[in-house]
């Protein structure tokens, strides 16, 4: 199956010559689902960050469907990224918060009503239009935040540790209706997390990370099973 993206030998050194990545190197077939797993500080986020257009590499490119996108700012690559504090406007309601990127494209407030409609039934949430943000569980907060990532239909959703903030409980409960969503939207999905039970659930793939480097990649079978080292043997547990 053709890769949808593709990363090649990504580089970031930060300040005081710290390695944020090195020489990263990944590849998506479209629809696919992949977690990047590891500890704080491991290189997930910047590795977001920087697919998402928010930080450069000082090294590497990074593709999608063919083309190189580093020149291409954020905002026109059309990707996704649901941030670990969700990021709402508490001054704006559940509508108008599922609405911002389609209103930041231009679209007129009555082509907007089908599409957050569509959004609210997706995540279980019909009726919650008119609803302050900070009316809402933390788990209807999540679900908000993940309709206003998919409302502009991206191409591409990177969601960066999404159910940190969240009881165990409850995040299981988010993460088997997220991977539902996920199944049946067959949209490309990068799952960025530090807990490897969200991970295996996330995604049918997996990167390991630690210290800006791709320790093992594989099935959540390979890691169980077949660690390549030490540190990972540990780290899963």
């Amino acid at each position: 199956m053709e890769s949808e993206l593709i990363i090649h030998n990504l580089s970031k050194t930060g300040t005081e010559g710290v390695c944020l990545l090195n020489n990263i190197n990944l590849a998506l077939p479209r629809g696919s689902r992949l977690s990047v797993l590891g500890p704080s500080g491991s290189g997930k986020t910047t590795l977001l960050r920087m697919i998402a257009g928010l930080d450069m590499p000082d090294s590497g490119d990074i593709r999608f469907n063919g083309g190189s996108i580093l020149d291409i700012p954020p905002h026109k690559r059309h990707f996704g990224m649901m941030f670990q504090d969700y990021a709402l406007f508490p001054h704006l309601d559940v509508f108008h918060n599922i609405a911002f990127g389609l209103k930041m494209k231009g679209m007129p407030r009555q082509e907007q009503a089908p599409i957050v409609e569509e959004m609210l039934a997706l995540i279980n949430l019909k009726g919650f239009e008119n609803r302050k943000v900070d009316k809402l569980s933390g788990g209807e907060r999540q679900r908000v935040a993940l309709a206003r990532t998919l409302a502009p239909s991206p191409r591409l959703l990177m969601l960066d540790e999404p159910l940190s903030a969240l009881d165990r409980v409850l995040r299981k409960h988010l993460l088997e209706q997220l991977t539902q969503i996920f199944s049946r939207l067959h949209i490309t999905t990068i799952f960025v997390t530090h807990d490897h039970e969200e991970a295996f659930a996330a995604g049918s793939r997996i990167i390991l990370m630690n210290q800006g480097c791709i320790v093992q990649a594989g099935t959540p079978k390979d890691l169980m099973l077949r660690p390549v080292n030490d540190w990972v043997r540990q780290f899963m547990g």
